[in-house]
């Protein structure tokens, strides 16, 4: 069979997140009696519990609290949240202005080249 463990979760809120940390409670026993009694006259018990964190652990941005189990009315709207697909439109709206930039300095390009008056060869006519 396998050997019992103990287990605490760790829910903390900080930075408009939820932050999750899952931990073990390792207790310690002495070796002998020596040590047994060591402990108990510094800490007041014989044996010695620590937390040693497992995982997973994992950090949870709120976006929207319902009311209900996954509808109802909004009871709390994270208002610095940004959506993925908000992101992506940005980013594909900025190459597009790359795009229009290039077609426009391209127009420029050719009105300039239209600008440009060559003076008539007068040595043109000789050979030909």
């Amino acid at each position: 069979a396998k050997p019992f463990v103990d287990r605490v979760m760790s829910f903390v809120y900080a930075d408009n997140r939820i932050w999750v940390r899952n931990y073990q409670i390792l207790e310690s026993q002495p070796e002998n009696a020596k040590e047994a009694h060591e402990a108990k006259k510094d800490e007041g018990r014989a044996s010695t519990s620590s937390l040693v964190e497992i995982g997973p652990r994992f950090v949870l941005n709120t976006i929207r609290i319902f009311k209900g189990s996954f509808g109802g009315p909004t009871l709390y709207q994270n208002p610095e949240f940004v959506s993925p697909n908000t992101i992506r439109s940005l980013e594909k709206r900025s190459k597009g202005s790359v795009y229009i930039d290039r077609k426009r300095s391209r127009e420029k390009a050719k009105e300039r080249k239209e600008m440009i008056v060559v003076p008539v060869d007068p040595l043109a006519s000789v050979f030909s």
